[in-house]
């Protein structure tokens, strides 16, 4: 991995535009022969370098003679070493020869021969006094002016700060700019106090180099970095420019992270900031590192192996070197930044870490801290694990379920399943430990992880719960149902499949119940089982408990209701109710048990048994809310849902659905979500008003909502219900061409058909049309036999003889649907509402004795009342004149009128 440099003033200008504005302007005056000394401060990663071989290329484009060094460490005994480094370098590149060459290497032979009486100082002025004179006569004689650019001078040595204390009381009366930059908390006290007086006197101007912001780090790392990523990156690097790239840059890395820091150019940059720490330093270091980004003093002696005097000296000079920094704790430290915390744990050897992880477990221990604190600890301490580190490991997974962290959860609870399967510790006293796992897994659901439950499988499968055949059965079988019920079927399907030779091979009570899990799994991830495969289960459950029983027969009967043999629907389902409902004695539902029961329940609402849909699906989701079933949870929400919807309890619907989609859009399940939406559009329509659909919220993970039938009769009501007929049509008939759409499912085709037909009428389609809607309603009512399609069946009459004209008996037909649908359901609400209609068309006509006339005769009439001529009627009736004039003497004699005005009159008043 390595890290992007800023190497232009275009680049170094757009995130630092204050102060590149600062240093440019006094590269101007200098080249104007205006003298300038700069302070530039930064932490480390700040910037400073950086900036300035941005500063140093725009002097050289302006002609300004640009000389850069930089101090070390290793250097700070070697007198005027960057001053020499800056002005050989130059040397070497001047173009030319000329007097302030000449000059220049006076001065180099001056800096590099120091006079007699060095070691006791007495030859600082004089001396100085002469290399001032060298410099104004030699670099800073350039014509266009001299930019002098001294790098990391909290390393300088003793004359080179002497001779920058020189040039602040002194300064040069020619174009000389000096550029100090140092990190201030490694700068000694003299040259931080030299540097403010200067700045108190106006000789010396001081630029530092803050954090950036969070708008500065956008623009640092370009396009492409996404809100969410920008705000987590900007507050792990604490606006540090070297930390935000490292940061961007590892988060597309692969590998181990303690491989990533030290191979980087980062870990490489970082660590040779301790490259001259002696030993004992050096243990210090990484017995801190080993305890975390923060620690405290004692706990590193400890870690160490020192005493703790010698860990607070230590650690005094190592807060020199702003490797580590003081807290607002007493005796508590912490590292400069994370990062460096990384690479000095990466960077001890990896058998003492081990034994100073186990001395920092047992510390914490002794101290009674809690088990999240030591967990880590515990996890890198290698072979000297011990069997109660397994319990500290699980409590600290217990802790993050309660918070919330399911991921972490998942990483503590493996660390534990691993050291208990190594220390032989296979006892579960109490079954705490299962009932930790499937906290874990429930918790991982509830987030719509299911690449972590499917990670914990195995090592839940290789412990207590999958020793014996029959236990590790039903832990197979309800982790697959999880994994379906996150939507990912082909890794539920897979684990059946791999466990069920050895559970048929043990015995056939776990041979079937991972047979009959194979098919939940299926309704579980959206999908209908073969019916030939679960009748093949429904007939070889002899000597099967009764949740398995229950299980089968409640799969048989769902898919008999969607293949329309209802006799055999009805046979099943009452079987699976009655080994279901046995198991009901106070209790919540158990794992299995909530999972045949939703498939019951809503195989008895497709039939329309909202009864007991109700009881079940209400039974199943108490139990699923008090163990945290998040996979069912949105399935059972909506057939409480629907159940609610179709009942005619509209506020209980968009309840359950509210809560519904919220919780399957978090697990990503997108086929719920549109099903709740659905619920809730068909509710909100009835109730008068459109459906509030929010976006969702960033956090959300989302996946396409298909459209199935049930969603679009859904919407289709809905879209009715609000005036919007072709939306209907739109929704159920999307070729806008009947004889091009499959067959709807038989159990909602007279629905749909009574649909299309009620949409029909509002765009006002032909009677040809409505008759075909209605034969097709009323066939796939009798292949059925549900009253509820009966009903659709006998309202789709009603509609095509609306629009035949023949309210009265539309009114009877809607009249018998709203006695099969009952008063409280939307379907008998809107059968209610057609029949007072038809009611009140048919009284209008009886007052105008339209009543009598015949089906040829209304049609006479009626073209008669708007306005026609006899031989416009004749042409539109294809009919001859003689014959409508015939009608129209019958009319007039009925109707008791005796003109053409006085029949449009009446017609008008008839509507």
């Amino acid at each position: 991995m390595g890290i992007t440099t800023i190497t232009g003033p275009g680049t170094a200008a757009v995130v630092r535009t204050a102060e590149w504005a600062r240093l440019t302007g006094l590269v101007r005056a200098t080249r104007d022969g205006r003298p300038a000394i700069v302070e530039l401060t930064g932490d480390p990663g700040a910037g400073k370098t950086r900036l300035l071989t941005a500063l140093a290329q725009e002097a050289r484009a302006h002609g300004v003679t640009v000389l850069h060094g930089r101090c070390t460490e290793a250097e700070t005994r070697v007198p005027f070493h960057p001053l020499v480094q800056a002005l050989t370098i130059w040397q070497s590149t001047a173009a030319r020869p000329g007097a302030e060459t000449s000059a220049t290497a006076a001065l180099v032979d001056a800096l590099t021969e120091l006079p007699p009486g060095a070691e006791q100082g007495t030859w600082r002025s004089p001396f100085l006094a002469r290399v001032r004179r060298l410099l104004a006569a030699g670099p800073a004689a350039a014509p266009a002016g001299t930019l002098l650019v001294l790098d990391d001078f909290h390393w300088a040595d003793p004359g080179s700060a002497g001779l920058l204390e020189t040039l602040i009381r002194w300064p040069l009366d020619r174009g000389l700019m000096v550029v100090v930059a140092h990190r201030p908390r490694q700068a000694a006290v003299p040259l931080r106090a030299l540097l403010q007086q200067g700045g108190e006197l106006g000789a010396v101007e001081t630029i530092g180099l803050g954090a950036l912001t969070e708008e500065q780090c956008g623009a640092l790392l370009g396009p492409g970095r996404g809100h969410p990523e920008l705000k987590s990156l900007y507050a792990r690097s604490g606006g540090n420019p070297l930390y935000l790239k490292a940061l961007a840059e590892a988060g597309a890395q692969t590998g181990d992270a303690l491989d990533l820091w030290t191979s980087s150019a980062l870990g490489a940059r970082l660590l040779a900031e301790t490259a001259l720490l002696g030993d004992a330093a050096r243990t210090v270091v990484h017995a801190a590192a080993v305890l975390g980004s923060v620690f405290d003093i004692d706990a590193v002696a400890e870690v160490a192996g020192t005493t703790r005097d010698e860990a607070c000296r230590e650690l005094s000079g190592l807060r020199r070197r702003d490797l580590v920094r003081a807290t607002d704790r007493p005796g508590v430290l912490a590292f400069r930044h994370p990062l460096l915390r990384g690479c000095l744990y990466a960077d001890a050897d990896p058998c003492w870490r081990s034994a100073a992880h186990r001395r920092a477990r047992d510390r914490l221990t002794r101290l009674g801290l809690p088990a999240l604190d030591i967990a880590p600890h515990i996890e890198r301490a290698g072979s000297g694990v011990r069997p109660a580190d397994g319990e500290v490991l699980a409590a600290a997974a217990r802790t993050c379920v309660q918070a919330g962290r399911a991921a972490d959860a998942a990483h503590w609870l493996t660390a534990a399943l691993r050291l208990w399967r190594r220390t032989g510790d296979g006892g579960d006293a109490g079954g705490s430990r299962t009932e930790l796992w499937k906290q874990v897994v429930r918790a991982l659901a509830g987030e719509g992880d299911a690449e972590g439950v499917m990670a914990l499988r195995a090592d839940i499968l290789a412990g207590p719960d999958g020793r014996t055949p029959d236990v590790r059965a039903r832990t197979a079988a309800f982790l697959a149902a999880v994994l379906a019920g996150t939507g990912h079927d082909e890794g539920a399907q897979a684990l059946l499949a791999a466990e069920l030779p050895a559970a048929q091979a043990a015995s056939a009570g776990a041979g079937l119940l991972l047979r009959v899990h194979q098919q939940l799994a299926k309704v579980l991830a959206g999908q209908v089982p073969a019916r030939t495969d679960v009748e093949v289960l429904a007939h070889r459950t002899d000597g099967a408990d009764p949740v398995t029983l229950g299980g089968a027969l409640s799969l048989a009967g769902l898919c008999a209701v969607l293949d329309a043999d209802m006799c055999a629907a009805e046979m099943s389902l009452d079987a699976a109710a009655h080994a279901l409902d046995e198991l009901d004695t106070g209790r919540p539902a158990g794992d299995a048990e909530a999972g045949h029961l939703l498939v019951l329940s809503w195989a008895e609402a497709l039939m329309g048994w909202y009864g007991p849909a109700y009881g079940h699906a209400e039974r199943a989701l108490t139990a699923a809310r008090d163990r945290g079933d998040a996979h069912l949870l949105p399935p059972l929400l909506d057939t409480l849902g629907y159940v609610h919807y179709q009942s005619g309890r509209l506020a209980d619907a968009l309840g359950a659905v509210r809560e519904g989609t919220a919780v399957a859009r978090v697990m990503g399940r997108g086929d719920h979500a549109a099903l709740s939406d659905a619920v809730s559009a068909a509710a909100w329509a009835q109730l008068g008003r459109t459906s509030p659909r929010p976006a969702p919220a960033p956090a959300e993970r989302t996946a396409p909502e298909p459209r199935t039938p049930l969603n679009a009769l859904l919407l289709a009501e809905a879209a009715l219900a609000s005036g919007e007929p072709g939306a209907a049509l739109a929704l159920l008939l999307p070729e806008r061409e009947a004889w091009r759409v499959a067959e709807p499912v038989a159990v909602f085709a007279a629905r749909n058909y009574e649909l299309l037909a009620a949409a029909a009428v509002q765009t006002g389609a032909d009677a040809d049309s409505l008759d075909v809607w209605a034969e097709r309603a009323t066939g796939a009512a009798s292949a059925v036999g549900l009253v509820e399609q009966s009903g659709h069946a006998l309202l789709a009459r009603g509609h095509a003889l609306m629009g035949r004209e023949l309210p009265a008996e539309a009114a009877a037909c809607y009249e018998e649907a709203r006695l099969l649908f009952g008063d409280a359901s939307p379907a008998g609400a809107r059968a209610r509402e057609l029949a007072r209609a038809a009611g009140q068309m048919t009284d209008r006509r009886e007052e105008c004795g339209l009543g009598e006339l015949t089906l040829r005769e209304r049609e006479v009439a009626e073209l008669a009342g708007e306005g026609l001529k006899t031989k416009d009627i004749a042409g539109r009736l294809r009919v001859s004149p003689r014959t409508v004039d015939v009608h129209l003497t019958h009319i007039y004699s009925k109707l008791g009128v005796n003109s053409r005005a006085a029949l449009v009159r009446l017609m008008a008043l008839a509507g």
